[in-house]
């Protein structure tokens, strides 16, 4: 049972990393004022038993890599919806995370500029409504604001937009987590929109 109380304070710390609040999950090494006992008060404490059996088996490699591809799709972070293909998902993304961000790059740059970082008046910009649309990755588009940092532009020309503040909030929560060549990255773009 014990293990299922390190997964269960490991979620809370993960909730609080991606809840409205400014935690960092990765500053404080997933640590948090949650006490062990509070485990014992929960209702879905059957979840975290569940989850301790998964990782025993294998099936899982990390408890931590399972929350957060969880987190990243259900951002409100109930632990009864989260599921394994969020997380074989999320595997398979990052396993592949070079080629998945060039060939989405190479879309998006498909007519050599950077317009589709560009705000247009009363509208979103094509790199957000791309993602919206599930046609752009989470991944590229943490990549992409590595690079351009296009998110702080965004915040002054779409400081009164609804859905840029809970997707900018989950970028920045993901960009904590993600690891990538940001150097081969950056020729990937220059590569892409430099004339020829």
């Amino acid at each position: 049972m014990s293990q299922s109380i390190d997964i269960y304070l490991t979620y809370c710390a993960m909730k609080a990393h991606f809840s409205k609040g400014d935690y960092d999950f990765v500053k404080f090494n997933g640590k948090t004022k949650v006490s062990r006992e509070s485990f014992w008060k929960r209702k879905d404490r059957v979840w975290f038993v569940m989850l301790g059996r998964k990782y025993n088996s294998s099936l899982i490699e990390s408890v931590e890599d399972y929350l957060l591809a969880n987190f990243l799709v259900e951002t409100k972070g109930y632990i009864g919806n989260f599921n394994d293909q969020n997380y074989f998902d999320w595997m398979d993304r990052v396993s592949r995370l070079e080629t998945l961000f060039k060939n989405e790059a190479t879309k998006l740059f498909e007519d050599r500029s950077l317009d589709v970082l560009n705000v247009p008046d009363n509208s979103h910009p094509k790199l957000l409504k791309e993602y919206l649309g599930k046609r752009v990755s989470l991944e590229t588009m943490v990549i992409l604001d590595g690079i351009f940092d296009y998110s702080s532009k965004w915040d002054k020309k779409m400081n009164d937009d609804v859905m840029w503040p809970d997707v900018k909030k989950l970028i920045e929560n993901y960009k904590k987590f993600l690891t990538y060549e940001i150097d081969s990255c950056k020729m990937v773009v220059i590569n892409l929109t430099t004339m020829e």
